[in-house]
């Protein structure tokens, strides 16, 4: 089942970009999103930011030493994906301290200090294949509720191309993630392969699952739960979808430890030494964005 019913917002407002964006995070989004683990917010942000996220990713595409992972690698449905860019891309850095991206997390959140966990581009040219079904939160080393990711197309994209959703998910079980390794020959296969359940088969049971999706013009964004199941639709012959994910996460998150098979994601070496199961997720590879640091306020 496709369905925008029930996590659709859209502004009325004749010059959405004259509104203050965080106006969109009412209430009603809230709980929607500690229910569902998925909102939907149309014009959201002003095309000036798209177009600093479009500059971001080039440069981040002409930067031969920034690690770009390949999916389906060697195959006609391959695509990239690239984590971690914020450090070393000047208009990421921007994005992030002047738009109003990390203001609407923080009121979803209910945190007025927010940290960043990571940014990562996904870029599908014509034909490239699905992004497997999973959740983000088994691969990341953390637990808590105050945690969010923005979900930003630049390009248009309908429901059958966009990614898609399990509303409510995120309340039940963790399940082990897909082993990126060998995603060419099973999308399922478990990446610890002990303590977590493996992942049910989704895409071959569709019908079974109340699965969510959106038409998406440039400019709408999805908050997503890093504990909802979702998974990306292929991209047709002629099409491209380039997406920038923001996660972003508040005071009540911690570290949390994850079976010892595999490096947590994105690999953050050294992290484990110097934090304990239930520390506060405070380490300078996740960097405060808000309270806006000092050195980038006006004046």
């Amino acid at each position: 089942m496709t369905s925008t019913e029930s996590t659709d917002l859209r502004l009325t407002h004749p010059t959405p970009e004259l509104m203050a964006p965080v106006a969109l995070i009412t209430a009603d989004v809230v709980e929607r999103y500690q229910r569902d683990g998925v909102v939907l917010l149309r014009e959201a942000l002003h095309r000036e930011w798209l177009l600093l996220i479009e500059l971001g990713l080039q440069r981040v595409m002409g930067n031969g030493g920034q690690t770009k992972h390949t999916f389906y690698d060697g195959r006609p449905d391959q695509f990239l994906e690239t984590v971690r860019n914020f450090e070393v891309t000047p208009e990421l850095q921007r994005l992030m301290f002047d738009s109003p991206i990390v203001e609407m997390m923080a009121a979803l959140l209910g945190s007025e200090e927010i940290w960043l966990y990571s940014d990562e581009f996904f870029i599908k040219g014509g034909g490239a294949g699905r992004t497997p079904w999973h959740q983000d939160m088994p691969y990341w080393p953390l637990a808590g509720d105050q945690i969010a990711s923005m979900w930003i197309s630049l390009d248009p994209l309908d429901a059958e191309h966009c990614l898609e959703f399990v509303p409510g998910s995120h309340r039940d079980t963790m399940y082990d993630g897909f082993n990126p390794r060998v995603v060419n020959d099973d999308p399922r296969r478990p990446y610890y392969g002990e303590d977590l359940p493996p992942l049910p088969d989704i895409e071959g049971n569709r019908s079974e699952w109340n699965i969510v999706s959106y038409d998406i013009s440039p400019g709408d964004v999805v908050l997503l739960h890093p504990g909802v199941l979702h998974g990306g639709g292929h991209t047709p012959p002629k099409g491209r979808r380039r997406t920038l994910t923001v996660r972003c996460y508040g005071d009540d998150i911690v570290y949390a430890s994850r079976p010892s098979t595999k490096p947590t994601a994105p690999i953050t070496p050294g992290l484990s030494l110097q934090l304990t199961p239930g520390d506060p997720l405070r380490h300078p590879w996740y960097p405060q964005l808000r309270p806006k640091p000092v050195w980038q306020r006006p004046g």
